[in-house]
């Protein structure tokens, strides 16, 4: 897996923990590694389609070596644009579930980042 692909999972997951994925949300996803990081090597539907077959724990668990890819190929600068827009994705029906909360706090951990400070940071207080 190389570190766009990662990402794409990464949001992938964090976009689909609620129960759904809408096909525009896949495009948002592909839009952001797009202008970020240029052209996507890889076919996100056929991605999508093999990582909505996971269980609550298989999610877990490649969302947490999708993480170990992009920091072991990264700054941490790449690391906090991600963890900014996963937080915008997350958030954007003003709402963060638990389940998106843990998932957001796993990635957060994974890559060695204070999440309450982060968090202060955005003005957010948990």
């Amino acid at each position: 897996m190389e570190k766009f692909q990662a990402i794409f999972e990464i949001l992938y997951f964090l976009s689909s923990v609620d129960g759904e994925i809408h096909p525009n949300e896949l495009n948002v996803i592909t839009g952001f590694l797009s202008a970020n990081y240029g052209k996507v090597n890889f076919n996100p539907v056929a991605v999508a389609n093999s990582l909505s077959n996971l269980t609550g724990q298989g999610m877990a668990e490649e969302l947490l070596r999708a993480a170990a890819v992009f920091k072991n190929s990264s700054t941490a600068q790449d690391r906090v644009v991600v963890l900014d827009f996963a937080l915008q994705l997350i958030g954007a029906d003003n709402k963060i579930s638990n389940e998106e909360g843990a998932l957001f706090f796993m990635l957060g951990d994974a890559w060695n980042i204070d999440m309450p400070r982060y968090l202060a940071s955005k003005g957010i207080v948990i």
